[in-house]
């Protein structure tokens, strides 16, 4: 059943281009699955997935002929366990694909059979391709990224990065100091300490599950993004704008740090990602934040000039740093880059006029494309002498999710 299930996820994902998280957590909430079937399930789609031009590169060099979609994502499933799921024998499978594939006829399974017999006794070899053709195809990502990565990084750093993205992520929850203590939360089993936030734990299983998330002690939240909050440093007398809120986990993270007082006003583009930000706040018990669904690119038509004492602007981004979390990522087309670039020119020029003098802001990312960054932040400081840097600093995926963050501050004149 579990392997017929990841397969659903696997076509719809293809087709319709899902997010793979909503897709299976879409599947797990239509049935009634054991622990090991989640988690063989997740294991499955993501890998396959994450290793998705190396397997099709696998089945391009050793199988002839026209293979339909349906036909090729059974492939690269069974190719996946095949190659990194160890505990399974290959016999066995197979056998399973096999059986999966009986339900399109005879033909199809003779083929995936053929095929995937086929396909256990393959040497692979990379040797005779350009490094980063090879980087490429070896940790399947696309040769536009690993050049972008290799010339903004260096090698060293690159190769680094590229094979952290393939790893699996701890699950990570930041405490709810709103309403309960770290210390407590750690008392419970199967919660840690994580290793960069004071306010993050981590937890082995799914997190959503347990009873501490279900009362709102928990929420489930990257722990480099518990960095972006503490960045800013909020006070319980600030007025603060958050400017991109959704879905609200550093929004909610900066009310914590104001022992909800003060006010923040949270913005997004969408009503459905207000909704969700309205959602969290209630089962986090938080009160000081109003949500407006608006362009913040058009801030300047609401506020006065040097309304706000502090301003987060956690920008729309290519996302390139959470890339083991999120691995369909990776796949994107790049043309997107430089209008999000734009976007995010956009959104400072509104945060700059209403920031107060003496204010501070923070501008943050996922993404570890230097352009997104720090690139973007030198060229708002030509263009606004009086903003200074007071801190900056990009955390690779190698050590936790990739993140860029650089508070900023408004000189007094």
């Amino acid at each position: 059943m579990e392997r017929q299930l990841a397969l659903e996820i696997l076509l719809k994902y293809y087709k319709n281009h899902s997010y793979l998280n909503m897709s299976i957590n879409h599947c797990f909430n239509q049935y009634d699955l054991t622990k090991f079937q989640k988690d063989f399930i997740t294991r499955v789609v993501y890998g396959t997935v994450t290793y998705q031009l190396y397997l099709d590169y696998i089945i391009k060099e050793n199988i002839t002929g026209r293979i339909k979609s349906y036909e090729r994502l059974l492939l690269m499933m069974s190719l996946y366990q095949m190659l990194f799921m160890d505990a399974i024998p290959d016999y066995a499978i197979i056998n399973e694909a096999v059986e999966l594939a009986k339900n399109k006829g005879k033909r199809t399974a003779g083929f995936i059979n053929a095929s995937l017999r086929k396909l256990s006794n393959v040497q692979i070899s990379l040797d005779d391709l350009s490094e980063d053709k090879r980087l490429s195809i070896e940790t399947s990502h696309p040769l536009w990224l690993v050049r972008l990565l290799m010339k903004q990084y260096g090698k060293d750093t690159a190769i680094d990065i590229l094979h952290a993205n393939n790893t699996i992520p701890k699950q990570t929850a930041r405490v709810n100091t709103l309403l309960t203590k770290i210390e407590d939360i750690l008392q419970i089993e199967g919660f840690s300490q994580a290793s960069l936030s004071k306010d993050g734990v981590y937890y082995d299983g799914a997190i959503i599950s347990t009873d501490v998330y279900k009362q709102g002690l928990i929420t489930i939240q990257d722990e480099s993004s518990h960095l972006v909050a503490r960045l800013l440093n909020p006070h319980s007398s600030d007025y603060l704008l958050d400017m991109c809120a959704a879905p609200g986990g550093k929004t909610t993270h900066l009310a914590a740090l104001m022992n909800n007082k003060g006010k923040i006003e949270a913005y997004d583009l969408y009503e459905h990602k207000i909704n969700l930000i309205n959602q969290l706040c209630q089962r986090l018990h938080v009160t000081n934040v109003c949500t407006h669904c608006y362009d913040s690119t058009k801030l300047l038509d609401i506020y006065q000039e040097e309304t706000f004492d502090k301003i987060l602007l956690d920008t729309p981004c290519s996302g390139l740093g959470v890339i083991k979390r999120k691995p369909e990522i990776k796949y994107h087309d790049n043309s997107i880059l430089d209008e999000l670039e734009k976007i995010q020119e956009k959104l400072l020029e509104n945060a700059y006029p209403i920031l107060k003098k003496g204010g501070q802001m923070v501008y943050s990312t996922c993404t570890l494309n230097k352009k997104e960054n720090e690139k973007q932040i030198q060229a708002f400081l030509l263009r606004h002498s009086d903003m200074k840097i007071l801190e900056e600093k990009t955390l690779l995926p190698t050590i936790s999710d990739g993140f860029y963050m650089c508070l900023l501050e408004k000189e007094q004149k």
